[in-house]
């Protein structure tokens, strides 16, 4: 399952070096790894006088365009971080600049210098790095946040190793759930940056014997329904004809 980190931080604060630097290194490593970059204030990417744009406009939902070099794909909303996770499939790291709003999200958190770090320290970052790391006194003072800080140049290999620990796969943000044992998804994932708690005590994610997709996103499911749905499917399936209980079943609904 792919792992995502946000790097967050203000302007020319070295979001962008920072992932240059970790895709370099990961890929060296052998990862296959993606990104994405948010872009808050610009409405529209695909511009009006363009032909991707005219057949978005007749409502196509979502255009290709195609070059020499590269394939371009429109998504005419916006997706959430389920939904972009589909789109890496396969890969092992997704990195991700912006989206500071996300609550499920591990984050290195990139800074010109303390203040900054302390405004963009919600406690899911496992790293700080950045232009702040040029600043030895500014690097000491966020030292009481309790997260190291790293030269994204010179210290990259330990960046990457920390990413490698630390990175998260992407999980629902449920606000009252509590089967993990904690009030929301956002202090597990507080929990698991700390080092108090692991992935494995969520058991939306630890159980795997009934997995539940609706358009390419996985849905996590409780006891009950998830019993519920393995019960009724192997009871239909075993009475049918000529058809052993094996391995595994999947069952396609396309909702028309």
């Amino acid at each position: 399952m792919v792992r995502m980190v946000a790097v967050v931080g203000g302007k020319h604060s070295g979001k962008t070096t920072i992932i240059q630097s970790l895709i370099r290194e990961l890929k060296g490593r052998g990862y296959k790894v993606g990104s994405v970059k948010e872009m808050p204030n610009v409405e529209w990417v695909d511009v009006p006088e363009k032909e991707t744009w005219k057949h978005g406009e007749a409502g196509a939902e979502i255009v290709a365009g195609t070059a020499k070099n590269e394939t371009v794909i429109f998504v005419k909303r916006r997706l959430n971080i389920g939904e972009l996770a589909v789109f890496f499939a396969g890969f092992d790291y997704v990195f991700l600049e912006g989206f500071e709003s996300e609550k499920t999200l591990a984050k290195i958190i990139a800074a010109k210098d303390a203040a900054e770090a302390q405004a963009f320290h919600d406690g899911l970052a496992f790293a700080i790095s950045g232009i702040i790391a040029n600043h030895v006194e500014e690097a000491k003072k966020a030292s009481v946040l309790g997260v190291p800080v790293f030269d994204c140049k010179r210290e990259i290999e330990r960046l990457a190793d920390r990413v490698v620990q630390k990175a998260l796969p992407p999980f629902p943000n449920l606000a009252h759930c509590g089967e993990c044992g904690y009030k929301s998804c956002h202090e597990l994932a507080k929990a698991i940056i700390a080092g108090n708690a692991n992935l494995e005590v969520c058991p939306l994610y630890k159980r795997r014997d009934v997995l539940l997709e609706v358009d390419g996103k996985v849905v996590p499911l409780k006891a009950f329904p998830s019993l519920l749905i393995k019960r009724v499917l192997l009871g239909m399936v075993s009475s049918l004809s000529g058809v052993s209980l094996w391995g595994e079943i999947k069952l396609v609904v396309r909702v028309t």
